[in-house]
């Protein structure tokens, strides 16, 4: 008598899923009504007044789209005027939140125990939570997908960067290589390369454009250093520095004054200052010194202080200075906010990489303000005390409202393979939920994993300035690794549950 075969019964929309598909829609719903408004938070902007710029737009790349649900949670905390106290304050409220939620299907479930167990395990939620959420934006963080470049109408504009680094710097985690990649993702066809201390990072860079065989962003050779001034350190970025250019220089300065004539007469270079760490009385010291102009948006360090602003527009004003915007790259991230457009007299195509990097000094030196721009996307600087409190609720707003039609396309394809594989998984005996999270503690562990391996990997070739990156690698792997092997561990609970539960033949 052959065996009989057990048919599983037609699955069912349980109460709680029917809650989660009309959650998932009206949340889709609402995202698509938020991309709708006609208000674009992203700009472009300009940054010394932050009116909207005509002539410039933010087109999203390609790769950026296809993983734009993915890439969301790095994206809502990147937007906000200042990102660090916008992903502090936001997994705050996902760690209470979680937690909520736990202890009311708890109550709901009636489960058994003591209070103190109840409340232990809505904390191990709240944190488990917590947790994903840091995972899953360093995940985004080194991976570095481009979100959008800046498109300028004009063909007589150049994209500029002028304050960025790669391992040059005792801090930076990127190779010449990776770091014009990432600005030519993001538009620009100009950088500075300003390592800390010593500038021969930057020299390497500039090498590295000239030889490479495909087309490269031209490079300008830059320093960033600290100045003495009245037992304060004063941020300065030196430009166009030349081939003979030695840091000790500094040292022989008698004034602040004397150094920047240095660099304007012995190196045909030009100084920037910085301003998230300037007093506000230091701004007119600095103008007074001779500078070429500030960075009145650094998307690094984006909260300058509203006094110091004010003082920076000030002096600039009254000495006809320059106004920039930089990115201060690192190496973390995919997502730019900051350029500096610099209008020209000639088509950019028909410079050369010499001839960009030269122009680009001399505008800044001969103080043609109204040439450059500062573009930002969206604002930098202090949050309101509301927006900065209620974070992951006016940043996702935010975010919503500058996604673009792709973009918002992109994540109604995702939620609906989503809900497919979801449909699927349960055909199969298997529980959703539990899938879904072995998937994405696995996804998350694997990409920090390989992204520490090659940092950790990185050797001295006479440009690295420190352990840092194989330090930070170290670090990725730590944390990777458990997130690798919770996903697993999760997905083969999962199969397992599925054995035990199905059917006999």
């Amino acid at each position: 008598m052959p065996p009989s075969t057990a048919t599983p019964p037609p699955a069912t929309v349980s109460p709680a899923r029917r809650c989660l598909l009309w959650a998932t829609l009206s949340g889709l719903l609402g995202l698509t009504l938020c991309a709708l408004l006609p208000i674009h938070p992203q700009g472009p902007f300009d940054a010394r007044d932050f009116t909207r710029l005509s002539g410039m737009r933010l087109e999203p790349t390609l790769i950026g789209t296809l993983v734009e649900p993915w890439t969301a949670p790095f994206h809502i905390m990147a937007g906000a005027p200042d990102f660090r106290l916008a992903g502090l304050v936001s997994v705050i409220w996902i760690i209470g939140g979680a937690a909520i939620w736990r202890a009311a299907a708890d109550r709901r479930a009636r489960r058994s125990g003591s209070i103190g167990t109840r409340v232990l395990r809505s904390a191990a939620t709240g944190l488990a939570a917590g947790l994903v959420t840091v995972l899953w934006i360093a995940a985004v963080a080194v991976v570095r997908v481009p979100r959008w470049h800046l498109q300028v109408d004009d063909p007589n504009a150049l994209i500029v960067d002028l304050h960025s680094h790669t391992y040059g710097s005792h801090d930076g985690l990127v190779s010449p290589a990776q770091n014009l990649a990432w600005h030519t993702a993001a538009g620009y066809n100009v950088v500075a390369v300003t390592e800390h201390r010593y500038p021969a990072g930057a020299f390497s860079t500039q090498t590295y454009a000239r030889h490479a065989t495909t087309p490269q962003p031209t490079v300008i050779a830059g320093q960033e250093l600290g100045f003495l001034y009245q037992r304060e350190y004063l941020p300065l970025l030196l430009l166009g520095l030349q081939a003979d250019y030695v840091e000790s220089a500094n040292l022989g300065a008698d004034s602040l004054a004397d150094y920047v004539e240095f660099i304007r007469t012995e190196q045909r270079g030009a100084t920037l200052a910085m301003g998230f760490t300037l007093a506000a009385p230091q701004a007119q010291v600095l103008a007074d010194a001779g500078i070429d102009g500030f960075e009145i948006a650094n998307y690094g360090h984006p909260n300058i202080p509203v006094k110091v602003r004010q003082a920076i527009l000030e002096a600039a004003h009254s000495h006809g200075l320059a106004l920039v915007a930089t990115s201060d790259w690192h190496g973390c991230g995919g997502t730019a906010r900051t350029w500096t457009v610099i209008h020209t007299t000639s088509p950019i195509a028909s410079l050369s990489p010499q001839q960009k990097s030269d122009l680009v000094v001399q505008k800044l030196r001969e103080r043609h303000s109204p040439d450059i721009i500062p573009v930002v996307a969206g604002k930098l600087g202090p949050a309101s005390w509301p927006r900065a409190v209620f974070s992951p609720f006016a940043e996702s707003f935010r975010y919503a409202a500058e996604l673009s039609p792709p973009q918002v396309l992109a994540w109604w394809l995702w939620s609906a393979v989503m809900l497919g594989m979801s449909l699927q998984f349960s055909r199969m005996g298997l529980q959703p939920r539990r899938v879904f999270a072995a998937l994405l503690l696995a996804g998350l562990g694997a990409i920090l994993v390989s992204a520490g391996l090659a940092l950790v990997a990185i050797r001295p070739d006479g440009h690295l300035a420190s352990g840092f990156p194989r330090h930070i690698g170290t670090y990725v792997l730590l944390c990777g690794t458990p997130a690798l092997i919770a996903g697993g561990w999760l997905a083969r609970a999962a199969w397992r549950q599925r054995r035990t539960t199905a059917p006999a033949a």
